[in-house]
């Protein structure tokens, strides 16, 4: 039976994520359509936004930027997650979203969600309203369980403030998205440990009730 009830959740689980990435894809596709469009034609950015240097020294220099910034990214995270229990506790609904997610479907949301996002705020809407003004769109986007400003909105500003300073001082988008996919996927690999003990707690649980019911 506690085996039983596992894989009842793990199939609510695999559900419910099926359901996200349908979701999610088609929403960072209308996204990244929009901003990609706006990024060419408006802005006359996209493909600079994307070139490879030729000096391999400044390809490795935007890498280095990016990965850098997803550190300094995962470490606020983390401070947040310890110091603020709104953010810990919107953090448990995302793992019980998307949780149940594969490590090929986390790779894929994580690198969807950032080319969607990227290229509507940085590639569109920063060379319009800069870096805080987009950063506060960014944060808008992010809002919590009921659909109001908390400390996530925060983070998601302070990430964004972050992100519109990497453009805007190599003009690349390149470690940008680097960056928003490593902390994307770091994070997907968290929710998914976390999910999995969250699974482990609950058989548990339910084999001590049963015990519990079956000696009276």
């Amino acid at each position: 039976m506690q085996n039983q009830n596992g894989t009842d959740k793990d199939d609510i689980g695999s559900s419910r994520v099926s359901s996200f990435l349908r979701s999610s894809t088609l929403h960072y596709l209308i996204m990244g359509g929009v901003g990609g469009l706006v990024a060419h034609f408006q802005h006359k950015l996209l493909i600079r936004a994307f070139t490879w240097p030729a000096d391999w020294h400044l390809g490795l220099r935007l890498l280095g930027i990016g990965l850098i910034g997803a550190a300094v990214l995962l470490i606020f995270n983390y401070v947040f997650e310890e110091q603020f229990p709104s953010f810990k506790a919107f953090r448990h609904i995302l793992m019980q979203m998307i949780g149940a997610a594969s490590i090929p479907a986390s790779l894929y949301l994580a690198v969807i969600s950032s080319l969607g996002e990227e290229l509507l705020f940085r590639g569109a809407i920063q060379p319009e309203l800069g870096i805080l003004g987009t950063a506060v769109l960014f944060g808008l986007l992010h809002l919590g369980p009921q659909g109001l400003m908390s400390i996530w909105t925060l983070w998601a500003v302070l990430s964004s403030l972050l992100f519109g300073w990497m453009f805007q001082s190599t003009g690349s988008l390149i470690p940008v998205i680097v960056c928003h996919v490593a902390v994307n996927m770091v994070s997907m690999l968290r929710l998914r440990v976390q999910y999995r003990h969250f699974l482990e707690a609950a058989a548990k649980h339910e084999a001590a009730k049963k015990l519990l019911s079956g000696s009276h």
